[in-house]
């Protein structure tokens, strides 16, 4: 159950409909094309991917975890208008999203989730954010700054990476928990369905407020890609980490 306060039975006009229906191909098409790319998605499929590096790489997304209300900040800040309809839309999505994670204690699902991986409370609170992780966290600020117009492109690349969970999340519980025959731990599986719901309401102002203009749909889809693929570079940089530690310790030397 979550704790969601939106209308999300507000009819579409015929034309967003089908162009929500279109990208939405689209994206999921591209999530599986980056997944398939990806170094750490080729080797969890492989059934490579050991405990102790799920751990690392779900332990350092536990960090990024309790900052993800500032990316939605972020994007609430641009928005110019609380009361034009697209705006106001897209700040109520936002500000629904973070209430609902808040709310529904998905930070406490998650910490379960690490119970699921054979982490303790002290292997938690021992772990220190990485470079990757900071990388990351600065990503979506380098992307679209404070000051940059670019108000739907941020909200567009929020709801990619939206969606994008939802696919990745369905591919670990396959390809690691049920090739390991272990219970798919609640936030995971939570979370590889919520997150089609936050998509469309995240995207859904944007194609609303672009609908007719073939151009900034195309810098749409470009956004969202981006943010894809920064989301799946995301693992690929903490199994990097994982396996050159020493590449860690000369950076905090640095």
């Amino acid at each position: 159950m979550t704790s969601s306060r939106l209308d999300r039975d507000i009819e579409l006009t015929p034309a967003v409909k089908a162009q929500e229906s279109a990208i939405s191909a689209q994206i999921i098409a591209y999530c599986h094309e980056v997944l398939d790319r990806s170094r750490f998605f080729c080797l969890l499929k492989a059934g490579a991917i050991t405990p102790p590096i799920i751990q690392y790489a779900f332990l350092q997304y536990h960090h990024w975890r309790d900052r993800l209300h500032r990316w939605f900040g972020l994007c609430i800040v641009k928005a110019d208008s609380c009361t034009d309809p697209d705006q106001k839309s897209a700040i109520m999505s936002l500000a629904d999203h973070t209430f609902t994670d808040l709310q529904d204690g998905h930070s406490e699902m998650y910490v379960e989730f690490l119970h699921d991986l054979g982490l303790s409370d002290a292997d938690i609170m021992a772990s220190q954010r990485s470079a990757g992780t900071a990388s990351y966290e600065r990503s979506f600020f380098d992307e679209f700054g404070y000051e940059s117009d670019n108000f739907y492109e941020a909200l567009a690349a929020l709801s990619g990476r939206e969606l994008c969970v939802s696919i990745r999340n369905a591919r670990i519980l396959q390809s690691y928990f049920d090739a390991h025959s272990l219970k798919h731990p609640t936030w995971l599986s939570l979370h590889a369905k919520l997150e089609v719901n936050h998509f469309q309401d995240s995207i859904r102002p944007v194609l609303i407020h672009y609908d007719g203009d073939a151009t900034k749909q195309k810098h749409i889809i470009k956004a969202v890609e981006g943010g894809i693929s920064r989301h799946i570079q995301y693992f690929d940089d903490l199994l990097h980490e994982y396996e050159f530690p020493a590449d860690i310790e000369l950076h905090n030397l640095i």
